[in-house]
């Protein structure tokens, strides 16, 4: 399967893009995966995630290393990566627990379906999942957008990705 390529020229003048500054770059991302590679019904997930949580937290050594400050989790399908994904998540919930004062996770992922020359941001206010929906934190990515670092992601490509 080929990549589109993805760059945004002028990110304000782009109809591909969307302006930081624009009313239209803030909306909720559709849980465009649900149903294909992570079931969409929430009971069902819900019980999928705590299966895995539960095998993860009967198998996991006790911390010796401290609180992490970043987990490198594979994100494939839930059937081939969850079972994984849920000792990383579980050291994440231990270092959540231990610092009640981190308020803000941060997501790094590759595009799938686009090529970037640049690294963009989600113009999404709200992140919908089958569980619950994740606010966003518009702050910071207005922080983020503003060293001229990063652009601002489109929608559509958004919301074909599955991170």
């Amino acid at each position: 399967m080929g990549q589109s390529h993805y760059k945004p020229q002028n990110v304000a003048a782009d109809s591909t893009s969307m302006s930081s500054s624009s009313p239209s770059s803030r909306y909720s991302r559709r849980a465009y995966h649900a149903g294909s590679w992570y079931d969409s019904d929430k009971l069902a997930l819900d019980a999928t995630l705590s299966k895995f949580f539960a095998d993860a937290a009967q198998n996991q050594r006790p911390s010796v290393l401290g609180i992490p400050r970043a987990c490198i989790c594979p994100h494939a399908g839930f059937s081939y990566s969850g079972p994984t994904a849920a000792y990383s998540y579980l050291a994440l919930k231990e270092a959540l627990e231990r610092n009640p004062s981190i308020r803000t996770i941060v997501v790094l992922h590759p595009s799938h379906h686009v090529f970037l020359e640049s690294l963009l941001i989600s113009g999404a206010s709200t992140i919908e999942t089958p569980l619950m929906n994740l606010a966003v934190d518009d702050v910071l990515r207005e922080k983020l957008l503003s060293t001229g670092k990063f652009d601002l992601m489109n929608q559509r490509v958004d919301e074909h990705e599955h991170s």
